[in-house]
């Protein structure tokens, strides 16, 4: 065969390969997976944060001493540096008040995070109790200097067939990345307690999520997200370290994020159009 020949049918069998794997890559367009995962930590976490707090303790959100406040102590009285984080309770009248402040610096904590502003959190009853709503509000609160702002409430719906406690929860919040582009993001969700709801520490808890969450970006894109199997997060991990989504962009394929099957790191897998990626 004609060596000339050969050589033009290599050449268009390299660009047809580049081309398939130019195709192939069409995930890296989007980084709407990783946007994602940012958005639904900041919101997750704030259940254990308010969950700590009214106990008068925070174990990963900090770095520093936590100074507990009750309704009638004065804050002015309070030394406090910028990685101090004060915890004001307020059991006045029906329900309670519970205000987590790191301050208006950036806090480094456990969890490898830089904090700073407040979660101001009410309960309309006592927290082991069936039908208490518990609302957390963002006040000046940035996580990594991304703006989380909007409510939460979660609902104590009891125990489930299990014999487990599970909660119902809403969120609608508005997050400011520090791109400047803005998340308009809402989720139904069920948090089920599978282990630790009952020991006096949290460093045993492990939950379960289910449900689906939408949003969109100021930039134009956005997806839909449903849970096709429970996410799982252990405490001592701070995690998720499996589960799956089917995730879909705006205008692009499904994605299906998988978290593993247990291992403590922040690595996911994102799969479309049959291409697996390892984003951490």
């Amino acid at each position: 065969m004609n060596k000339t020949l050969v050589g033009m049918m290599l050449l268009t069998l390299v660009v047809g390969l580049q081309a398939c794997k130019k195709k192939d890559n069409e995930y890296d367009n989007s980084n709407t997976p990783s946007i994602n995962r940012t958005v639904d930590n900041a919101y997750d976490e704030m259940s254990t944060i308010a969950d700590q707090a009214i106990t008068g303790s925070l174990d990963f959100y900090k770095h520093g001493e936590v100074i507990v406040l009750s309704g009638s102590d004065k804050p002015v009285d309070v030394e406090k540096t910028a990685c101090n984080v004060v915890i004001t309770i307020d059991t006045a009248g029906v329900g309670h008040t519970v205000t987590v402040d790191w301050g208006t610096v950036n806090c480094d904590c456990n969890d490898g995070k830089q904090r700073r502003g407040k979660l101001v959190i009410t309960f309309t009853g006592s927290f082991h109790t069936v039908g208490t709503v518990k609302t957390i509000t963002p006040v000046g609160y940035y996580v990594n200097d991304n703006h989380i702002e909007g409510t939460k409430t979660v609902t104590n719906m009891g125990l489930n067939s299990s014999n487990q406690p599970y909660f119902n929860i809403q969120v609608n919040g508005i997050v400011t990345l520090t791109s400047g582009e803005v998340v308009t993001y809402t989720a139904t969700r069920v948090r089920t307690i599978i282990a630790g709801y009952t020991t006096p520490t949290h460093w045993d808890n492990e939950y379960l999520i289910t449900g689906s969450a939408n949003a969109s970006i100021s930039n134009g894109n956005g997806w839909t997200s449903v849970i096709t199997n429970p996410l799982h997060k252990i405490f001592g991990c701070g995690k998720f370290v499996s589960g799956t989504i089917n995730f879909t962009p705006t205008n692009k394929p499904l994605r299906v994020i998988d978290y593993g099957t247990g291992t403590c790191d922040d690595t996911f897998t994102v799969t479309v159009n049959g291409v697996t990626y390892t984003i951490n």
